[in-house]
């Protein structure tokens, strides 16, 4: 388990357990068989990339003997790595290694430019790890693993801002389509990415696995203007994540999967705001088992003009749709546990704590739902008011855990896109605790249906109103 090292999470109970509900049967067919096709690719171990065939291709830093790629002996450099990929007539392998007594390897500058793809049935694999003698690479599990790769001049030090300038290791360009990408451990990656995605237009199957860091900037950025459909992100740690794990500008047809993501309270600032995962447009996204932490911007948040805190886990704007998310748990954010601007969201199973507002929904969608959550101890920032569940659309809350404490309400109210329209919130079963006193809900307008809910341990039903300041019961 990959977390073994930081904390178990509670594992995916039924369904699908990758989260896919594309709408192209053949697309959701080939990313099914590209996460199943991984004992092929790797090995019955994690951790040890075999190649599949002979005809595997080699790279290490600087190029050895011939420089062809055949073997470790005659490794080709990383710089060379796409052209020689595109002269190969049959290799579906790449592997990326250092040699051990060489790590970590130190670097600066975009070191490879990608532009090859494989083939829908047979993608192309590039594996970053240690370099053994059997022509193969060893990847490790854990971000507390030894790192291969280490950014220079990065030095984070207590209390000052840290720098998010540099390159990424690796872009990938146009024709980066069927590719699996997996690996590496590293130290250190600016604000642009260790793996940045340019392809100025659409990119098709894309998978990233095992990838580990340490101190990042972001590890998978994207420019605007590419648009990414199908894509799967699996079994990943990191900790230390200044701007965040990944950003998507269109991004469709994707499972995350099996993360555990920590940014460690580092510090970006108020125009440096840290969102673990972010996409700006697109549908049919998935998440499961995945762990959010401690993502709070306070650092100079005047540089903004407001003394809003931010500092997000998973942020789906209003050009995302139908979204699914179970098992995923969210602590110690400066604002959202999950800011969910997506029209058509479903979430089973997942937790928020410690966060300014442990879930946030904002579209008027009749078919936003969330099952077994629970959501506790939320956290108010100056003159920012936390509660446990933010609403400004419609949604429908079942057999959901709501604790708040101090004089925060559980519940609270918010102008969304459509202001015009009052926030409408269906509460199914489940507890709600707040301290005697403190309203249900605050914020703005918005109404409240209750359905056999347990509130301080009284079972309550009934519809109410909250006008903004006091909450009313209405009559059926």
């Amino acid at each position: 388990m990959i977390f073994s090292m930081i904390r178990s999470l509670p594992k995916p109970q039924g369904g699908d357990p990758r989260m896919i509900a594309p709408r192209r049967i053949g697309r959701r067919l080939f990313i099914a068989g590209l996460l199943s096709s991984t004992a092929g690719i790797l090995g019955p171990v994690r951790g040890k990339a075999t190649p599949t065939n002979p005809d595997a291709l080699h790279f290490l830093p600087r190029s050895q003997g011939a420089g062809t790629g055949a073997t470790w002996a005659d490794a080709a450099g990383f710089r060379r790595a796409s052209a020689i990929a595109a002269q190969a007539e049959h290799a579906q392998s790449c592997l990326f290694g250092v040699a051990e007594p060489d790590l970590p390897h130190l670097w600066t500058g975009q070191q490879m430019l990608w532009g090859q793809a494989g083939t829908e049935t047979d993608p192309l694999c590039l594996a970053f790890g240690a370099r053994d003698g059997d022509g193969a690479v060893h990847q490790p599990q854990t971000y507390t693993d030894p790192p291969l790769f280490e950014m220079t001049g990065h030095d984070i030090r207590p209390g000052e801002r840290p720098n998010l300038g540099g390159a990424p290791f690796l872009v990938f360009g146009s024709d980066s389509a069927h590719l699996r990408i997996s690996g590496p451990v590293f130290d250190r990656s600016g604000g642009d990415g260790f793996f940045k995605i340019d392809a100025g237009d659409m990119v098709q199957n894309l998978s990233f696995s095992d990838i580990h860091a340490r101190r990042a900037g972001r590890v998978i950025e994207t420019e605007r203007g590419t648009c990414i459909e199908g894509l799967v992100v699996e079994r990943c740690t990191a900790l230390g994540l200044i701007r965040g794990f990944a950003r998507f500008f269109d991004l469709s047809e994707a499972a995350f999967c099996d993360l555990d993501l920590d940014a460690d309270f580092l510090d970006g600032g108020g125009g440096a705001v840290c969102q673990i995962i972010s996409v700006t447009r697109g549908h049919d996204l998935g998440f499961r088992n995945i762990r959010l932490a401690k993502a709070v911007n306070t650092l100079a948040a005047e540089e903004r003009g407001s003394s809003y805190i931010q500092g997000d886990g998973i942020v789906l704007e209003e050009d995302t749709r139908d979204v699914r998310i179970a098992d995923c748990h969210a602590e110690d954010m400066g604002d959202g546990g999950f800011d969910l601007k997506s029209d058509g969201v479903h979430m089973t199973n997942c937790t928020a704590t410690r966060c300014k507002l442990g879930i946030r929904i904002w579209s008027h969608n009749a078919g936003n739902l969330i099952e077994n959550c629970t959501l506790t101890e939320p956290v108010s920032r100056p003159f920012n008011e936390g509660s446990c569940l933010w609403v400004a659309g419609n949604l429908t809350a079942r057999d959901c855990t709501l604790h708040s404490t101090g004089d925060m309400s559980p519940i609270r109210f918010g102008g969304g896109t459509d202001r015009d329209r009052d926030a409408t919130l269906k509460i199914e079963g489940g507890v709600i605790t707040h301290t005697e006193g403190v309203s249900l809900a605050t914020g703005t307008p918005g109404e409240i249906e209750l359905v056999n809910v347990r509130i301080n341990d009284t079972e309550t039903s009934g519809r109410f109103y909250w006008n903004g300041r006091r909450l009313r019961r209405r009559r059926w």
